[in-house]
């Protein structure tokens, strides 16, 4: 071999390990580390001190649910699943979890064994969901009104809400063309209308959720987007990609964007996040002050998370954090090929890879002070959203490890070693007002018709006389 060859290669190899000791981020060290028998096919979920998820093998057609410790040794499983299941939720001590075969089961949360099963005729489109219903309760010599986590599932043309605890059925929602989306907060809100036609036409309605009863029905024609809330208000998506806000309880519409071609994808503290129809640009619109800000993408919105005045977005190549008053990009970081971001603790958990075609996934916490890792680890395989333990983040990878990591320090925010660790909500101080103030009038983003005059009772949208919440108050 000839001296002029072998330069070459010792060039090369000084490179890469230049590369790879300067330019590729160091993976924190887990606290423990095992391995799990089955592919992990949900993010884990805390269960009466323990974590639930499904797993199996897909192209066997095997599924059953696990549950683990915090110390990431199997504590139950249950029987064989016969068709592939939505994602579980949990209220109480119950599992609850619906499949493709059209059955919506409660496992318990000590042996996973199933305590009741719910047929269903029609297919099931989305997985169950929380809602709180009012139910009368006796105490002492009184009966009053007690909020109740219940379990509503839709199917076909109706929405059901179930008794998690026995099964049966409370109420249900039923309209004359179809069901299509829905979601719930103060009240349920049901998205349905006629889907074998080309162009179907959405409509919304709103029940309550102690009976179920038909409350309100827009008149306005809607996108079929998930309903999003704040506050007192229904987020909704008008067909031509307008922002509607909606009074809850009264189905008033407070505020109604002239501005079209955008999809409400997140809502916030005081605020919603929504995305054009192509995913190039996002808008913060503020349902307090009217004020609004735009920024431009670069590939497929991803998730967004709201710590404090901070806001971070993810896209499918970067992370950007900007101050939500004013859309300045506090710092940003690329990524290469991100699959999601979650809030975490008091910051935010996002799993990538450095590009598309690499064998190597991450894993990282960060909060919103910089774009400095708390912690980093990586895997083969796509890692689920971590549990918050008193001892550290549980965290679990698709291909089966489960690995506990140190617990983040925040620089800005305090830790308190519970397993349940939430950011200070900055608007509890101004909620009563929110809710009580009668509106004032509301900025709208810019019209693309600059001479269209705006429906003056559309802007008495959201109170804007309110006490202001600084950063110190929020956590900062």
């Amino acid at each position: 071999m000839s001296k002029r060859l072998i330069g070459i290669i010792l060039i090369i190899l000084i490179l890469v390990i230049y590369y790879l000791s300067f330019t590729t981020e160091k993976a924190t060290s887990a606290i423990w580390q095992t391995e799990f028998d089955d592919k992990i096919l949900s993010d884990p979920i805390p269960v009466s001190g323990k974590f639930v998820f499904w797993g199996g093998n897909k192209g066997k057609n095997l599924y059953k649910l696990y549950l683990i410790n915090a110390q990431g040794q199997k504590v139950a499983e249950s029987v064989n699943l016969p068709h592939l299941p939505f994602d579980p939720i949990v209220i109480g001590d119950k599992i609850i979890m619906a499949d493709h075969g059209r059955m919506l089961r409660a496992f318990s949360s000590v042996d996973l064994k199933v305590i009741w099963e719910v047929p269903s005729n029609d297919l099931f489109e989305l997985p169950p969901f929380k809602c709180d219903v009012p139910v009368l309760s006796q105490n002492n010599n009184s009966i009053a009104k007690k909020i109740t986590p219940c379990v509503t599932q839709m199917s076909g043309k109706s929405i059901f809400c179930i008794d998690p605890q026995t099964g049966k059925q409370i109420w249900d929602v039923t309209v004359l063309d179809g069901m299509k989306n829905y979601a719930s907060d103060k009240v349920l809100i049901a998205i349905h209308g006629y889907k074998d036609i080309k162009n179907p036409v959405w409509k919304c309605s709103a029940y309550d959720l102690e009976d179920g009863v038909d409350l309100w029905n827009l008149e306005e024609i809607v996108s079929k987007e998930t309903p999003l809330f704040v506050k007192n208000t229904c987020i909704l998506t008008s067909s031509e990609g307008e922002v509607i806000v909606v009074d809850q309880l009264t189905g008033k519409v407070l505020l109604k964007n002239d501005a079209k071609g955008f999809i409400a994808v997140k809502a916030l503290d005081q605020g919603v996040l929504l995305a054009n129809q192509s995913y190039t640009t996002i808008a913060y619109l503020s349902l307090l002050t009217g004020k609004s800000w735009t920024s431009s993408i670069k590939k497929d919105f991803v998730g967004a998370v709201q710590i404090g005045s901070r806001l971070i977005v993810a896209d499918k190549v970067s992370l950007r954090c900007f101050n939500i008053d004013s859309g300045e990009v506090v710092w940003m970081k690329e990524l290469g090929d991100i699959y999601g971001l979650s809030s975490h603790r008091n910051g935010i958990f996002v799993t990538y890879k450095s590009d598309f075609s690499s064998r190597t996934t991450y894993a990282a916490c960060l909060g919103a002070d910089s774009s400095e890792n708390l912690w980093l680890a990586n895997g083969s395989s796509i890692f689920k959203k971590p549990c918050p333990t008193a001892d550290g983040d549980l965290l679990i990878n698709y291909d089966g490890s489960i690995r506990l990591m140190p617990k983040p320090q925040f620089k800005t925010l305090s830790n308190t070693p519970t397993p349940a660790v939430a950011m200070p909500d900055p608007t509890d101080k101004v909620n009563k007002v929110f809710e009580n103030k009668t509106a004032s009038k509301t900025k709208t983003l810019p019209s693309k018709t600059e001479d269209k005059k705006t429906n003056a009772e559309s802007n008495q949208a959201i109170p804007s006389v309110l006490p202001t919440v600084s950063d110190e108050d929020a956590g900062w």
